[in-house]
Formats: C-alpha cells, structure tokens, sequence
C-alpha cells in the first residue's frame, strides 16, 4: 500500500512548511498518495513541495495526487506533481496569476514586479508542461481567478481521472478564504449525519426518551481560544477572538494573522496601530497598505532651498538696505544744525 501524506492547510506562512513536508516525505521509500485540500499559501514553499514530489518520482516511485476538497492558487501547482492525478466530483481546483506585496521606491517597485513576471512564467510552464495546453490557455487561466470544477479540470489535463465524489470538509477560514458562493457552499462544515445502521443509536430516533444527551465539551470554547491567544501573546486581543469566532481552528487561523501584523506594527514603529487594524479583521496585505500610508503621511517635508535675506546683514551684498525719504531729511537737518 502507498504512503499517504495530506495537505490540509495553507501552503507555508503558519500552514505547512516545505521543511516539515520534506522531513516526511524523506521518511517514505516507495509509492506515495498525496492528498490535497488547500486554498494555497507561499509560492516558493509550493514550488519547493513540487520539486521534492517530481524528484520522488524520478526514483522510480508513483506519485498520485488526489484532491479531496479544492487545490488553489500555488496547491494546484502541487496536484500537478502527480502522474496520477485524481478528483472526486464534487471538488474544485483554482488557478490565478502570482501576487506579491511590494512598497518602496518606483526602482524597487520594478525590480518586484520583474520578479513576480519570472515567478510568473515559471509557473505557467509547469501547467503547459503537465497539462499539455498551449501557451495562450495557460495565460487565459492565469489571468484571473478561474475556479474549475472536476470535469472542467479533466478536460483541460489538470487532473486525469473524476473519481467518486467524497464529503467535502474544510480546515480552513471560509471567511478569509472569499470563496465565490457556490464554491463555498460545498465546503461549509458540516455535522456528521446520524448513521442509523449504528447499533448504539436508538431505533427510533423520533422518540425523545431514547435521545441520547449530547456531550459536554470538557473545555468551554472560548476558554480555549482566549488561552490559545494567552499562550502567543495575544492576551489584549483575547477577548475579540471569543466573540467573533465559533471554533478555535477558526481563531488560530486568525491569530496567525494577528502576529504577523502585530510584527509589522512593531517594525514600523507603529505599535499603536495594530489593535485597530486586528479587531479590524484586516488582512497581512491590507495592514501593510495602511502602515505604508501612515509612514508616506508622517515624513517631514525638508525645505532644502538657500535662504536669501537682502541688505547689508543678508547673503545679497549686491541689494542696499531700503532707506525712507524721511529718514534721509531729518539726517540732512541734523547736519544743517550742527553746521556741517
């Protein structure tokens, strides 16, 4: 039987890291199923996963990779790392060109955008390569946010088998997610269903008496989140946490978030800022928007002109003091007095 490793998160940032994938896959000497279910992530810890799976199969090893929920941005990348690339009906794959942030002079706004034009064409030559599409598909797919069901994906070369649909289940923030409606609708959590052929379960569940009570949590949910944010350092943001988020895996995500614009504030010396654009649900990229903004509207404007002042004590030696009229009469009287 194959190993199987998932997916399960993000792409690196506070998900999954090239590093700990590596260190697992190291530990598999064979055939390997990789399954999927990511929103994407970090480019260069997808392009890092991709190479590691493309040099396993050079060892004579099958890759497969299946996608059991949606395989986006740099994950879809991933999934093209299998020979044998599978998806269950009822999943997606979504493909997009590369985004960078970037803030600085126009020169260093340049040289970002050639190197997101590199990363950029280095990714479209893996799905014309393992795709088998041309040039001008791959730019049309990269263009936008293009979501693509199962078949649309197997009829583009994405994957190369539709499989049984599975129940889709996600890990990840819907919310920061944005997923499209329709998209989103299929990864909603969901409670199990009741599994009637259980024996334990009561044989008419119409009847309240042989309901059984529904189990206590040991620890209440917000408890949980508020030492969650206790133990990285979030204690002033704790309380926000356990308002606004039913479950502690969507808290955690969020804490991600949080330390990584508590960071920025802090490099910036705008350590101020960062409870407002927290409890403020901004994201990594809008937060450095609105710190480079402050720090664009907080430079002093420097005059560096020479300043000239005219007359005798001035740096205008060519221009005379201004003399009045009536200063030269009354000297031309105090001579005629005293006989000059």
């Amino acid at each position: 039987m194959p190993a199987v490793l998932a997916l399960d998160e993000d792409i690196g940032f506070w998900g999954t890291q090239a590093v700990d994938f590596r260190n697992q896959l190291d530990q598999v000497d064979g055939d390997i199923v990789v399954e999927i279910n990511s929103l994407g992530g970090d480019v260069m810890s997808g392009l890092g996963i991709y190479n590691m799976l493309r040099n396993h199969a050079a060892k004579g090893h099958k890759v497969t990779t299946r996608v059991t929920g949606v395989a986006a941005s740099i994950a879809s990348i991933i999934m093209l790392a299998g020979d044998d690339r599978q998806m269950p009906t009822n999943a997606f794959a979504m493909v997009h060109a590369v985004r960078g942030d970037a803030f600085g002079t126009a020169d260093e706004l340049r040289a970002q955008a050639e190197v997101v034009d590199k990363v950029q064409a280095s990714l479209r030559n893996i799905y014309i390569s393992r795709m088998g599409v041309d040039e001008a598909t791959a730019i049309e797919i990269m263009s936008k946010d293009t979501w693509l069901s199962a078949e649309e994906c197997l009829e583009l070369g994405l994957v190369n088998s539709v499989v049984d649909p599975v129940r889709a289940t996600a890990k990840f923030d819907l919310v920061r997610a944005d997923l499209p409606d329709h998209v989103a609708a299929v990864f909603k959590n969901q409670a199990d269903p009741t599994d009637l052929t259980d024996p334990t379960l009561p044989t008419d569940p119409a009847d309240p008496t042989n309901t059984p009570e529904p189990e206590a949590p040991n620890t209440p949910v917000a408890e949980s989140i508020v030492a969650e944010a206790s133990s990285l350092g979030l204690e002033a943001h704790a309380a926000h946490f356990a308002l606004n988020f039913a479950t502690l895996d969507a808290a955690k995500a969020q804490m991600g978030v949080a330390r990584e614009i508590t960071a920025l504030c802090k490099v910036v010396n705008k350590s101020d800022q960062a409870a407002a654009l927290i409890r403020g649900g901004k994201t990594v990229a809008e937060a450095r928007a609105t710190l480079a903004n402050l720090l664009a509207a907080s430079d002093q404007q420097i005059d560096n002109s020479p300043k000239i002042t005219n007359g005798p004590t001035g740096t205008d030696p060519a221009k005379p003091a201004v003399v009045s009229p009536t200063s030269l009469w009354a000297s031309h009287n105090s001579q005629k007095k005293e006989g000059r």
